[in-house]
């Protein structure tokens, strides 16, 4: 059965600081980004496919409904005395590290969404949290013009003289704009999907007291310090900071 993790929502964080104990990472799956309901509309679109004659496509669309799930690293531990419990993409801790916690209360214990090392400048936060909002938006952008560009590239390899006549006939402007157009909408649609995840990530920089924080991109920090003896993982599921 698939576990649903509702996106957390933006809520008053706290700074926790010690060394790590009773340390415990448990390697699980759940779905992060898709709810329940949107395998609910996911199930109906498979269902209508099916009844207008569409198999194959009903098929595909019922096999994404059962693989919303991501794997992650669920971790446990304790600093001086208080328990803690969230999750990560990959988890890089063990028993004895010193760290900064970006954590919510939950009762008597916390909930974590960002753990820092302070020895080695390394931090895993919650999934998909890697980016403030002005670095998300420009990601987004980026992405935005090099789809919108591709089409246009492709004219430009048919040659000159296909480039005219479609100029000639008004079917070049029209279709470049069509594209900008599609594609604005698919990146917009996915970047507001992800705002949830912005928003936490900026609340755990500002946690830590990182400066600016809706200007932050682990990745790209994180890409221009990689070494080749790093692990995969890191600047993909853990960062420098």
């Amino acid at each position: 059965m698939t576990r649903f993790v509702e996106p957390p929502q933006a809520t008053e964080f706290v700074k926790l600081s010690g060394r790590i104990t009773n340390y415990k990472c448990t390697r699980a799956r759940a779905s992060f980004v898709f709810t329940q309901t949107d395998r609910t509309k996911m199930g109906v679109v498979a269902v209508a496919a099916g009844l207008a004659g569409l198999g194959g496509q009903a098929m595909a669309t019922a096999s994404n409904t059962s693989d919303l799930e991501e794997d992650a690293d669920l971790v446990e531990f304790s600093i001086d005395g208080k328990s803690i419990k969230g999750w990560v993409w990959r988890s890089p801790f063990k028993d004895g590290d010193l760290v900064d916690v970006a954590a919510v209360t939950r009762g008597s214990d916390y909930e974590s969404f960002g753990i820092a090392r302070l020895n080695d400048r390394t931090v895993a936060l919650y999934p998909h949290c890697s980016r403030g909002h002005i670095r998300h938006f420009a990601n987004a952008a980026k992405w935005w013009l090099v789809l919108t560009s591709l089409p246009i590239l492709l004219l430009c390899w048919l040659g000159r003289d296909v480039m005219q006549q479609l100029v000639a006939e008004g079917i070049l402007q029209w279709s470049v704009l069509g594209v900008a157009a599609f594609f604005f909408l698919m990146v917009f649609s996915l970047s507001r999907k992800w705002l949830p995840f912005v928003r936490v990530a900026e609340n755990v920089f500002r946690t830590l007291g990182w400066s600016n924080p809706s200007n932050i991109d682990l990745k790209k920090r994180t890409k221009a310090r990689r070494t080749k003896n790093d692990p995969v993982e890191y600047g993909r599921f853990y960062f420098y900071y």
